[in-house]
């Protein structure tokens, strides 16, 4: 049986499709086409399946809970006085191993722990400490294998579990690319490489990955439609964020847990969106600007951004992404867009009226201003992207180390995150639209003018 959870992630996407689509044809001054009405009805259709599916899970999940609940009370004493069991079955505290916050833990792992907490847990045979079983589930599904290693003491520690998401979780909400990538769990092994079989749909295959259709007279002999597959391997790279804090910060775990949450969390984000982005696939993840699979567009002057140019950035864009790419536009740029006009002088961007404040869409697709990516007049100052298109693969950590050997004479602490994580564009190269002639791609990135 499916999961409840992935049943509930699935009909959040379809609802997210369905409001995304509403909205464009909303900030376009225009009623649905009677394509995106058969996308929305077929969506509905799917929700609604997904809706019998999750009250199925959920009364099944309710029986597993209702007989569970029995089983324990047969193993109690005959003489218990009988309580009537309560309808809501209440969650039960997660083990913190003693720990108020992970500042108090960290600096536990430092300094030493007096009242033996750190010795109450179980270490493994790789010389880490394993998460009970119990606990695995409140992690984060696709990474729960997080440890913090201490110099001065034996082994690795593995962090309690609920700490997982006041401090080293990746928040959707600052992170361009990881909500919107297709994000795969680490795994076992966590950093084993994936190798994913994928369709063949980039250069003259087509978005069919090279399948033909041709009519055929009685008795003729029908074509080779063979299906075109690829491979794209994914293996997690290791990256590591190191900061410093004083001893005294960390001996005062209620602010360094602060310290710890903000700073460190924000570069780690700031780390994959950068290698998501533009990374070179050497020893790092492929990134969206310099992937075999997109598409340029040579802008008409240098160091400038015109209507042309966007208007040739939304033609060069797959039609079937239009409803989830968004625009990445460094924040260097903004003054152009802000000053763009149309062919009658008209400004396309704030509309002739800059009281409104800054739009969050351009050609009725989501833009984000952002610092990490390249700078105006260089190749991927804007870019359109279909993030759903690409893949992220997740692998051990995210691990926390603090060495005090480093900085010992200045009273101060060397503290490391690092975890190990890939990320690749599927689409390997501008697809062949059924014309025979335009080419298109999830990914579209504006360069400097042509040569």
């Amino acid at each position: 049986m499916k999961k409840l959870q992935d049943l509930l992630q699935n009909r959040a996407e379809k609802v997210q499709n369905q409001r995304s689509l509403l909205d464009l044809a909303k900030a376009e001054g225009r009623d649905l086409t009677p394509e995106e009405i058969a996308k929305f009805d077929a969506w509905d259709a799917e929700i609604e399946a997904l809706d019998t599916e999750i009250e199925a899970v959920k009364a099944q999940e309710d029986r597993e809970a209702r007989v569970s609940a029995r089983e324990n009370n047969l193993e109690k004493p005959l003489n218990t006085l009988f309580r009537p069991a309560l309808d809501h079955v209440q969650t039960a505290k997660k083990d913190d191993a003693g720990f108020k916050n992970i500042g108090e833990f960290v600096a536990a792992v430092r300094f030493g722990d007096p009242k033996g907490r750190l010795d109450g847990l179980a270490r493994g045979q790789s010389g880490g400490v394993a998460v009970p079983e119990a606990f695995k589930d409140a992690l984060m599904p696709f990474r729960n294998e997080l440890s913090i290693t201490s110099t001065e003491g034996e082994g690795a520690i593995f962090m309690p579990p609920q700490y997982r998401t006041d401090v080293l979780q990746l928040q959707p909400e600052t992170a361009i690319v990881r909500p919107r990538a297709n994000a795969i769990p680490a795994g076992d092994p966590p950093d084993a490489q994936l190798n994913i079989p994928a369709l063949d749909q980039g250069g003259t295959n087509g978005v069919y990955g090279g399948v033909e259709v041709a009519w055929i007279s009685e008795g003729d002999a029908k074509p080779d439609t063979t299906a075109k597959f690829k491979e794209i391997s994914l293996l997690p790279y290791e990256v590591a964020a190191t900061t410093v804090a004083t001893d005294k910060l960390l001996r005062n775990w209620e602010a360094a847990q602060t310290f710890i949450g903000n700073l460190l969390t924000s570069a780690m984000m700031a780390a994959e969106d950068i290698a998501f982005l533009r990374g070179d696939g050497t020893g790092k993840p492929t990134g969206i600007i310099n992937a075999p699979g997109t598409m340029t567009v040579n802008r008409a002057a240098a160091n400038q951004i015109s209507y042309a140019d966007i208007l040739q950035m939304t033609a060069k864009l797959y039609a079937e992404s239009q409803s989830t790419a968004v625009w990445v536009a460094n924040q260097s740029i903004l003054p152009q867009l802000a000053t763009i006009r149309d062919a009658i002088g008209n400004y396309i961007f704030i509309r002739g009226d800059a009281t409104r404040g800054i739009p969050n869409t351009l050609m009725g697709m989501p833009i984000i201003f952002t610092g990490r990516t390249a700078t105006l007049g260089t190749k991927g100052d804007l870019i359109l992207a279909d993030f759903s298109k690409y893949l992220i693969k997740d692998g051990s950590g995210p691990f926390i180390a603090a060495s005090p050997h480093v900085l010992f004479q200045q009273n101060k602490t060397m503290i490391k995150v690092f975890w190990n994580v890939d990320g690749k564009p599927w689409v390997t190269g501008p697809m062949t639209l059924e014309d025979g002639a335009t080419t298109v791609s999830p990914y579209v990135v504006l360069d400097v003018p042509a040569a």
